[in-house]
């Protein structure tokens, strides 16, 4: 018996020596030795000779043997002998395929564990590839959410930015309700500045609108870079597993046999279910990132169009500012222009007066000394009575005088009126000219100054 050993399976070779021997022949008939020819009684057979011998020998003598025929002791010798060539000769044929079936199964062993070796290091390979892909998008993700949430900064900077101009343009519209009498109208600034308030106020609903649609992006993206991380964790798992396994050979301490595989072989999955998966995770990602890169040129459209339709807006109001301030500065130079108009004439109608009283008291003296003379006159006695042309003249002369001073009377109340008429609409200029000048005030001081502090560039964020 001799061993080979070749890997884990053990060559036992078994050889079979055939050992010759020489049968003797019972041919012949056996020679009685003297001792017991003397004993045996003589036989006529040979069957009787050996009946007699088993009685010398001591056999009982109630036991009767049967005896085999020396042809059937060879044939039993022969039958032996073919046997036992037989299963030598089996044994032979079973060495022989025992021996090529252990060259078989270690060639099948060695073939089967390059093939393992080969389909793991493809494995690793295929493995590698898709953990370097989802490496790639997991990058390309997280650059993406970093973009996001800046977009998503920039927009909320741009809402904080409408705050100042809704304030000034509610600062400015209550400013110029102090307005008073006449000048508390619904101008063309007003208008604007209404329809500023309702363009802020739909920004601001604009601009929240794309915070909140942003929020769900990033979520989204949140939720694939998740995956992603898990998938890749998984891979470099499953790498470091397989690699481990590529390197293992007969040789590798720590082998050990495992009884049942089949119980480890519960929950895999096929490659096709691991390719989708990973496409899955990966294209799911991508579009992720399409629509967040979507979401942020949404997000700086909306900011851009915004800006410029509230830049408009803000340099039309700053137009209707400067337009009414015109109008009202050439109201009150026209006003100006008129009071002082009007105090001339004031002054040109005291003088008048003055004039007409002066005639007025003037008219005194010839009054009196007609009527003076009218009365003397009336002391003649008797017949001198009379009424001559002096008498008529006097009459004439003394209506003449009272007419006179009739006129002038009217006149002066005339001019009075006039006057009082004067001083009236004075009065009127002088209180519209300060209403005038409270108007510019509130729109020039209050308003403008105030929507100076406005930068629309700064509405845009940098770097747009």
């Amino acid at each position: 018996v001799s061993t080979q050993s070749t890997g884990i399976v053990t060559i036992v070779t078994i050889r079979v020596c055939t050992v010759s021997f020489q049968l003797p022949s019972i041919r012949e008939p056996v020679q009685m030795t003297s001792a017991y020819s003397s004993v045996l009684p003589s036989y006529g057979s040979k069957r009787d000779v050996g009946k007699a011998l088993l009685q010398t020998l001591g056999a009982p003598s109630n036991t009767v043997r049967d005896r085999k025929a020396p042809e059937h002791w060879n044939a039993a010798l022969n039958m032996h002998v073919r046997l036992s060539d037989k299963d030598k000769n089996k044994a032979e044929t079973q060495r022989d395929a025992s021996n090529r079936l252990i060259k078989e199964l270690d060639h099948k062993t060695k073939t089967k564990q390059s093939e393992i070796n080969r389909r793991l290091q493809d494995r690793i390979t295929t493995v590698a590839y898709w953990k370097q892909r989802l490496n790639t998008e997991h990058a390309a993700i997280c650059q993406e959410i970093t973009n996001l949430n800046m977009s998503k900064q920039k927009t909320q900077q741009a809402l904080a930015s409408t705050e100042l101009p809704t304030e000034v343009s509610t600062n400015c519209l209550k400013n110029r309700e102090n307005r008073e009498a006449i000048d508390l109208v619904q101008d063309l600034v007003d208008d604007e500045l209404i329809n500023e308030l309702n363009m802020l106020s739909e920004v601001q609903k604009l601009l929240s609108t794309r915070i909140c649609d942003s929020d769900q992006r990033l979520k989204a993206l949140n939720d694939c870079k998740t995956n992603l991380e898990y998938d890749i964790r998984d891979k470099e798992e499953c790498l470091r597993l397989d690699e481990h396994c590529y390197k293992l050979n007969n040789g590798s301490a720590g082998l050990q046999q495992i009884a049942q595989p089949s119980l480890y072989d519960g929950h895999t999955t096929t490659v096709e279910k691991h390719e989708i998966f990973s496409q899955d995770n990966l294209e799911k990602s991508e579009i992720a990132r399409v629509m967040s890169c979507l979401q942020r040129e949404l997000n700086d459209f909306s900011i851009n169009k915004s800006n410029d339709e509230l830049q408009k807006q803000s340099e039309l109001v700053g137009s209707m500012f400067r337009l009414r301030l015109k109008e009202l500065t050439d109201a009150k130079t026209g006003l100006d222009g008129q009071l002082e108009k009007t105090n001339q004439e004031i002054s040109s109608v005291e003088d008048s007066l003055h004039q007409l009283r002066e005639a007025l008291r003037s008219k005194d003296g010839p009054m009196k000394v007609a009527t003076t003379r009218f009365a003397v006159r009336a002391k003649r006695p008797n017949v001198e009575q009379t009424r001559d042309y002096v008498h008529g003249g006097l009459l004439s002369e003394i209506n003449d005088i009272s007419g006179s001073q009739e006129a002038l009377k009217q006149q002066i109340a005339s001019a009075e009126e006039t006057l009082h008429r004067l001083l009236k609409n004075k009065e009127r200029l002088e209180q519209d000219i300060a209403i005038k000048k409270k108007s510019i005030q509130i729109d020039e001081q209050q308003c403008l100054r105030l929507r100076k502090t406005l930068s629309w560039r700064g509405f845009r964020p940098a770097g747009m």
